[in-house]
């Protein structure tokens, strides 16, 4: 077994695709990530330490891991035969929550070396819990229990969940559901006492007929059916003026972001012409997934991504046109194509109200035209889908390591939102 992190040389840097996906607690509020690495050229590393190690060194070494993680934890997978302890060491405990697959008894050895890193502040977690006398016993050192709801029926995770809950431990595990597929399975996960969710149920709309939109939404989407079609700028600013806390944060907006130049805003149609047309629709849009309660919705960070990284694809791209209303537009792409799930309703009915471009809509509706294969590339990269990546890598001329940096600096960018 290594002692030392392996040695990536420069050649390989940036060959694989680091992925993640979000974990929520009860409110779908983010508080951690599970990070996971594929190989550009063969899919999942076929070392699964190498393919932990990469991701720990690209995390914390390639990028500013604060707006990477937004200060979220990382959940990282080892398993017991492929683990090492020291050179887990040499990363934050605070905030590397190391979980482990193990499919065996584990010897002495690991038990010990699990005990040693919960002694230098490391909290654990064990994937794949099914009930094993062995798992029960490794329950007191773990902070995390990670149950697949997905592989095993609702009767036996529901008794795992008793059977751990009613265990004479001196602290209880914080449980973890995941391949949580859809709303009302994370609706039952919790009610059946889990802490938090782990799956792609929070990107799949859950449609409530009837639903309308909340009144700042709807001001929103007045806003942005005035920008598109390119009304005068006193009709965008009888709207703001008729809506106070939309006109306030469009000045601290203005202010944080350093965008007044040192200009005084003397009035929201100052602010608007300061602004522009296209950025003031994007922070619109923005706004719109924000705009979801008490707290930011997890979608902001997913669809944010998701725009950025399209718009960067166009960008970066040596065979796509990418001048500022293509790059405008497939950031739109990307960040709407969210809409349904984040409103809860029809994304047909959503994109006819918004009266967007046909090409938009059949973007976003059928992956169709050059802003729909570049959704495609960023859904992939998304998953984690190594060989869709590479299949919608050529056609833009880049390649999949080329994606892989555009990703992580589409992670950075909005984590940055929050």
């Amino acid at each position: 077994m290594p002692t030392e992190l392996p040695e990536i040389s420069a050649s390989r840097d940036m060959q694989e695709l680091i992925a993640r996906q979000a974990i929520l607690g009860r409110q779908g509020e983010i508080i951690g990530y599970e990070l996971f690495a594929r190989e550009e050229d063969y899919g999942p590393l076929a070392d699964p330490f190498l393919s932990s190690a990469r991701v720990l060194v690209k995390t914390f070494s390639v990028f500013n891991v604060e707006q990477l993680l937004g200060g979220k934890l990382a959940f990282i997978n080892f398993t017991d035969s492929y683990f090492d302890e020291k050179s887990l060491a040499l990363f934050p405990p605070q905030q590397i929550i190391p979980e482990f697959t193990i499919t065996e008894a584990p010897n002495r050895d690991f038990i010990g070396n699990l005990i040693n890193l919960q002694k230098i502040g490391f909290r654990l977690a064990l994937d794949r819990f099914e009930g094993a006398p062995w798992q029960v016993a490794l329950l007191k050192v773990m902070s995390f229990i990670k149950i697949d709801t997905h592989a095993n029926t609702p009767a036996v995770w529901e008794a795992w969940i008793h059977m751990i809950r009613n265990a004479n431990l001196p602290n209880t595990p914080a449980l973890i559901a995941t391949r949580v597929e859809t709303q009302a399975m994370a609706r039952r996960c919790f009610e059946m006492g889990v802490d938090y969710s782990q799956g792609y149920y929070f990107m799949r709309p859950e449609i409530i007929t009837g639903k309308t939109l909340a009144t700042d939404q709807r001001t929103i989407f007045n806003l942005l059916n005035l920008l598109a079609e390119e009304n005068p700028v006193s009709d965008i600013e009888e709207t703001f003026r008729k809506d106070p806390g939309l006109s306030y944060q469009l000045l601290r907006y203005l202010n944080s972001a350093g965008l007044t130049r040192g200009q005084e805003i003397d009035s929201i149609r100052r602010a608007l012409i300061l602004l522009g047309r296209q950025p003031l629709q994007r922070w619109l849009t923005l706004l719109l997934f924000a705009s979801q309660g008490n707290h930011k919705s997890p979608l902001l960070v997913v669809a944010a991504t998701r725009a950025r990284l399209a718009e960067m694809l166009r960008e970066r791209s040596p065979l796509l046109e990418s001048h500022p209303l293509a790059l405008h537009r497939s950031f739109l792409v990307g960040m709407l194509s969210l809409l349904d799930v984040c409103l809860g309703q029809p994304m047909a009915g959503l994109l006819e109200e918004l009266r967007l471009c046909p090409e938009m809509r059949a973007a976003i509706m059928h992956h169709q035209g050059e802003d729909g294969i570049l959704l495609q590339v960023v859904e992939a990269a998304e998953r984690g889908d190594i060989d869709a990546v590479r299949d919608g890598a050529a056609p833009l001329g880049l390649t999949a390591a080329d994606i892989t940096r555009m990703s992580l600096e589409s992670m950075a960018w909005a984590a940055s939102l929050r």
